[in-house]
C-alpha cells in the first residue's frame, strides 16, 4: 500500500514538478559548481539576502496574529514537532534562511516548551539577520556547521531545500551526519540516478515567504544560482558508510530508513 502511494505521488506530483523545473528554471548542464557560479548571482547576492531576511522578519510578525501557512510548510513543521519527546527541543537547521521553520514550529508549540534553534547559513545571511535583529534567546545564526553544533547533541538535524545548493553537497552531508543527533531529516532535496550541475533561475520575489516588502523599494528581477542534482548511488553509499562509522554514533543501536525520490524525504533515526 505504501509503495503504491509513493508511486502515485511520484506520478501525480513529483514528476510534473520536475518537468516544470526543467523547462522553466534550469539551464544547461555545467562541468562543475564553480563553472555554473561564473554565470550566476549566487546566494551571497546582498540584495537577495536582504529580501529574504526582510520577508522572514515580516512573516514572523504576521504569524503572531495570523497562523495561516501553506501545506508544504505545515507538513515540514509537523515532521519537526514529531521528534519532541520532552519539554525542550534542540534543532540544527542547515540552510534555514530567515528562520521560517523556527517561527512556524514556535507557533505550534506551547510556550512552556523550551527551544534551542541554530540556523547555519551563508555569512551574508548571518550578517543580515543580525543587522535586522532576527535572532532571539531561542534562535541563533551561524556560518558553519561546526560553529553551530559546538559538540552538543540535537533532537533533530534538519536540512530542507539547502544541501544541493552548496558547492560541495556530499561533504556537507558528511559533516551534518557527524553531528550528534537523535534524528536527521533531509527533505526537498534533488536526488536522481545521475549527478548534474545546473543553473537554477528564479526571481527575488520567488525567494522567501510572501511578496517583496514595499518598504525596501526594490523592483523584482531575475536571480540565479547553481544547483546540484545529487547522485542517488553516492548519497546511499555515503550514508551507509557514515552510519556505520561515524564516531558520534559509535556504540549505539542504529537503524536506517529512507525513501528516495527527487525532492523527497530522508529520515535517519538514531535510537
Amino acid at each position: 500500500m505504501l509503495k503504491a502511494a509513493a508511486v502515485k505521488m511520484t506520478k501525480d506530483f513529483l514528476l510534473p514538478l520536475i518537468r516544470r523545473l526543467t523547462k522553466k528554471n534550469l539551464s544547461l548542464v555545467y562541468s562543475s559548481y564553480e563553472a555554473a557560479l561564473e554565470d550566476a548571482d549566487g546566494f551571497d547576492d546582498l540584495l537577495l539576502t536582504k529580501v529574504i531576511v526582510t520577508k522572514g522578519k515580516k512573516f514572523a510578525q504576521d504569524l503572531k496574529t495570523d497562523k495561516t501557512i501553506d501545506l508544504m510548510m505545515l507538513r515540514t513543521a509537523i515532521g519537526i514537532t514529531s521528534v519532541l519527546k520532552s519539554n525542550s527541543l534542540r534543532v540544527l537547521d542547515f540552510g534555514g534562511a530567515a528562520g521560517a521553520h523556527y517561527f512556524i514550529t514556535r507557533s505550534l508549540l506551547d510556550d512552556d516548551i523550551k527551544m534551542d534553534w541554530r540556523i547555519v547559513e551563508t555569512t551574508a545571511m548571518v550578517n543580515e539577520a543580525a543587522q535586522q535583529g532576527l535572532q532571539n534567546e531561542e534562535l541563533a545564526f551561524y556560518d558553519s556547521i561546526d560553529a553551530a553544533a559546538q559538540g552538543d547533541e540535537f533532537d533533530l538535524v534538519f536540512a530542507s531545500s539547502s544541501v544541493h545548493y552548496t558547492p560541495h553537497p556530499y561533504d556537507v552531508l558528511k559533516t551534518l551526519l557527524s553531528v550528534k543527533f537523535k534524528k536527521f531529516m533531509l527533505t526537498r532535496t534533488a536526488i536522481a540516478n545521475d549527478e548534474k550541475v545546473l543553473l537554477q533561475k528564479s526571481t527575488l520575489s520567488g525567494n522567501g515567504i510572501g511578496p517583496i516588502p514595499e518598504e525596501l523599494g526594490i523592483k523584482d528581477r531575475s536571480i540565479s544560482y547553481p544547483v546540484t542534482i545529487l547522485c542517488k548511488r553516492k548519497v546511499e553509499k555515503n550514508h551507509k558508510v557514515l552510519w556505520r562509522d561515524t564516531a558520534a554514533n559509535k556504540g549505539r543501536e542504529k537503524s536506517l530508513a529512507y525513501r528516495y525520490r527527487v525532492i523527497r524525504l530522508l529520515w535517519l533515526h538514531n535510537h
